[in-house]
C-alpha cells in the first residue's frame, strides 16, 4: 500500500478533529453541567481558571490549531483533486473541521472575555446564566462539526481506495 502525503495529512485530521470534539463532548455533557450544579460564583472563577489554562496548555494548543492546519491543508488539497473520487468528502470534513475553531474564535473566545471582565459583585447568577446558555449552545456546535467532519474524511479515505 503506498502511503501518501493527503493520507497522512487526513489520518492526522481525523485523528485532531475526533480529539477535539471528544473535548468538546466533555465540556457539554460533563463539564457545564457539573458547573451548573454549584454556585455562580464559583462557577465562574472554575471557568476563569479553566479558561486561562486552555490559553496556556501547549498540548491543548498543538491539538487545536494543528488540527485545524492539518484540515486546512487537507482542504486545499481536495480542492485541487476535487474529480477524484472521495474528494467531495474530504473537503466537507475539513470545512467542518475548521468551524470548529470559526465558532471558537467567534463566539466562545468573546464569551470568555466577556465572563473574564464580569464583575462578580455584581448578580453572579445573572452573569453566569447569560455566559453558560449560549458558550453550552455553540459549544455543542462546536462538538458536532469536527466530530462530523472526522467521519466525512474517513469516508473520503475509504472512497479513494475503491
Amino acid at each position: 500500500m503506498r502511503i501518501s502525503l493527503l493520507n497522512t495529512l487526513t489520518t492526522a485530521t481525523v485523528i485532531g478533529s475526533a480529539a477535539v470534539g471528544g473535548l468538546f463532548f466533555a465540556f457539554s455533557t460533563l463539564v457545564m453541567r457539573g458547573l451548573n450544579r454549584i454556585e455562580p460564583a464559583a462557577a465562574i472563577t472554575a471557568m476563569r481558571g479553566i479558561n486561562a489554562e486552555a490559553q496556556r496548555s501547549t498540548p491543548f494548543l498543538l491539538l487545536f490549531f494543528g488540527s485545524a492546519l492539518a484540515a486546512l491543508a487537507v482542504g486545499i488539497a481536495a480542492t485541487v483533486q476535487l474529480r477524484r473520487r472521495g474528494s467531495g468528502y474530504l473537503l466537507a470534513g475539513a470545512i467542518l473541521a475548521i468551524v470548529a475553531m470559526l465558532v471558537t474564535a467567534a463566539v466562545n473566545v468573546p464569551l470568555n472575555n466577556q465572563l473574564d471582565n464580569a464583575d462578580l459583585t455584581a448578580n453572579a447568577a445573572l452573569v453566569w446564566q447569560s455566559y453558560a446558555r449560549p458558550w453550552t449552545a455553540w459549544n455543542h456546535a462546536r462538538t458536532l462539526c469536527p466530530l462530523i467532519g472526522a467521519v466525512l474524511l474517513t469516508a473520503g479515505m475509504l472512497r479513494r481506495r475503491q
